[in-house]
């Protein structure tokens, strides 16, 4: 059986980037109705990241003739997921320093609100636990973080799809 010569990068891309485009979609959506750090914009962009990465991994599955180990499909779905998360992690770093720079302060409050609205923190706590969110909400930190926190969850699901997704060629019966 003759292997054909297939860019996983080229492919693993392409996925990524329109998985990164739905995923700013949301976001952009989120935050034209004023609402930016809604629960419902994570919620809502858990399928889509989990079907953005199967659909990397099926994507580059036919590209290989419909044939893929467990690796190169896994492959597949975190190098989707590293793409997207580069890319939504860019678009962050500028929503948060040229397309709307109070955005950092509107979330800075809007922790704070949900910190207080748990209403068990001691004030004292709640100060150090705000100074060290602080830290971790800056927009350089941000795109860090989405960068690993994207590669980490891609990890997570491709390792997991990839069993469902693989197809390798002596498992094909013969007839």
């Amino acid at each position: 059986m003759e292997e054909k010569s297939v860019s996983i990068w080229k492919s693993t891309m392409l996925s990524g980037v329109y998985l990164a485009i739905v995923t700013i979609l949301i976001s952009v959506v989120f935050y034209v109705i004023g609402n930016p750090f809604s629960k419902v914009s994570q919620y809502l962009s858990y399928p889509v990241i989990l079907a953005g990465i199967i659909w990397g991994q099926i994507s580059y599955k036919k590209e290989l003739g419909g044939f893929a180990t467990y690796g190169q499909v896994f492959l597949a779905g975190l190098l989707t997921m590293v793409f997207a998360s580069i890319i939504s992690s860019i678009y962050t770093y500028l929503l948060y320093t040229v397309i709307d720079p109070s955005l950092q302060e509107q979330l800075r409050l809007f922790t704070e609100e949900q910190m207080l609205a748990k209403g068990n923190v001691p004030e004292e706590q709640m100060e150090m636990a705000l100074e060290m969110t602080a830290k971790f909400q800056t927009p350089t930190m941000m795109v860090i973080w989405g960068i690993l926190g994207g590669a980490l969850i891609g990890t997570i699901v491709s390792l997991i799809t990839a069993i469902f997704i693989k197809k390798n060629p002596e498992d094909e019966i013969p007839e």
